[in-house]
């Protein structure tokens, strides 16, 4: 059942500490990145777990560091928008659905594509293909390497 988690690393936790832990860091600390300490620490972000739950993550994990991913479930984000868009989901209820940002579904559903990122080429600079073939493309002759 743990390896239904999102990331490999809640997947791991589930493992290690129980499926209920990684279910209390998916939804209390989504997006974060912790860095298990080797003793209790306010000033770490376990402190807002319940304290067994961190008392637990720094026994078995002390030392050890792992994002915890904003969403649970393996999903197609892209394919969920547009269905859900599909379905007269307004892009705020999708976004808060798919728990992204309204902003980003606004971008799935435009579906625009990135204009190729034009390359100036300098006219008197050999092709590096040619030049490894060691051929010069104007005359033909084999380089001197």
């Amino acid at each position: 059942m743990a390896r239904s988690f999102f990331s490999e690393d809640m997947a791991d936790i589930a493992d290690i500490c129980g499926q209920a832990v990684a279910l209390e860091l998916l939804s209390v600390l989504p997006g974060v990145e912790i860095k298990v300490p080797l003793t209790f620490s306010p000033d770490n972000p376990l402190s807002r777990l319940k304290r067994e739950t961190a008392d637990l993550l720094i026994k078995e994990l002390a030392g050890n560091k792992f994002y915890v991913p904003t969403r649970r479930e393996r999903i197609d984000t892209k394919a969920a928008a547009r269905r859900l868009n599909r379905e007269g989901q307004s892009s705020l209820e999708i976004a808060l659905a798919l728990h992204v940002s309204e902003r980003y579904v606004r971008i799935l559903l435009a579906d625009r594509k990135r204009p190729a990122k034009r390359v100036k080429v300098d006219e008197r600079q050999i092709d590096l293909e040619d030049w490894l073939s060691n051929a010069d493309p104007k005359t033909g002759a084999q380089h001197q390497l």
